[in-house]
């Protein structure tokens, strides 16, 4: 099962902002056999997408020296009915950040409509033994270094 939950980076500039994309797919493992008249994409689901998405600007800010924990989320607003065959764009902005945590905000959009957002995200840092591994998990997720 993948937990990845954005498909594409699409604009990134480190220590600061990050742009991807979230097309939901009836392939999506979370609507696997979940649902059996109409497929929805849990609200939960998005904000871990955000979530996900926007731990990479910290993560280059470091260079890539801390892996993240998220700590604080809050002012969250989910989407009640997404369906197969939408496309989220997902936005991440990092706020401040320290070698010790980093705060965030961030947001979702379905064809320029803001569907969602996280209003105040705070993550722990964990150091990492080699800064090479998440750089090279970065670039194969389709993001520069």
């Amino acid at each position: 099962m993948r937990f990845l939950l954005f498909d594409r980076v699409t604009d990134f500039e480190p220590g600061k902002r990050i742009e991807g994309l979230k097309l939901i797919s009836l392939a999506d493992e979370a609507l696997k056999g979940h649902f059996d008249k109409r497929a929805l994409f849990p609200g939960t689901l998005v904000l871990e997408s955000m979530l996900q998405l926007t731990a990479w600007t910290a993560i280059a800010k470091h260079e890539y020296r801390y892996s993240l924990v998220l700590s604080v989320v809050e002012d969250v607003v989910l989407p009640p009915d997404l369906c197969p065959g939408t496309q989220l764009k997902v936005v991440g902005e990092l706020r401040g950040t320290n070698p010790k945590g980093s705060m965030a905000t961030a947001y979702c959009e379905v064809d320029g409509e803001r569907v969602a957002s996280a209003g105040r995200i705070l993550y722990a840092h964990i150091p990492v033994p080699d800064p090479d591994v998440l750089r090279e998990r970065f670039r194969y997720y389709g993001g520069t270094p």
